[in-house]
């Protein structure tokens, strides 16, 4: 996994702690993607929509939406190697 990016300055045992959690929410999310994936009813192109929704959902509740939708916007074209 990436670099995790930190938007509230943590006490270094409790980053430690918080980056343990989301590479285990990052492993169980790959789970279920790959479950689904495996399923050829399923076109990876609706995955794509139906986690943009999420996102997008996710990101409404938050204030840092602009610097948020960079940082995403970022990572997304690295990873699907697009730049």
């Amino acid at each position: 996994m990436g670099k995790l990016l930190e938007f509230k300055t943590r006490p270094e045992q409790k980053t430690e702690q918080v980056t343990h959690k989301l590479v285990r929410m990052a492993d169980e999310i790959d789970e279920v993607l790959i479950r689904h994936l495996s399923d050829k009813e399923i076109d990876p192109r609706e995955l794509v929509g139906v986690l943009s929704h999420r996102l997008g959902t996710l990101m409404n509740h938050l204030e840092e939406k602009a610097e948020l939708w960079y940082v995403c916007q970022k990572v997304m074209k690295k990873q699907a190697q697009i730049d």
